[in-house]
């Protein structure tokens, strides 16, 4: 059984190049989607956006025992 883990990730565009790194992880969708709601908000740089991807994580099952 897998467990998800969730990353808020944080890109940066501008016409030269583009930088991209984690804010926040979580195994919770609920809580990485309101993180990335307030995120969102807050950020005033339009070369900046926000996104949300999940890993399936075996590890974190073998791990949580």
């Amino acid at each position: 059984d897998n467990k998800m883990i969730y990353f808020v990730i944080r890109k940066y565009k501008s016409e030269y190049s583009e930088d991209y790194r984690i804010e926040k992880h979580s195994t919770s969708y609920s809580e990485a989607n309101k993180f990335l709601a307030a995120l969102s908000l807050l950020e005033e740089n339009e070369n900046v956006e926000f996104f949300v991807i999940s890993h399936s994580d075996k590890s974190l099952t073998e791990n949580a025992a």
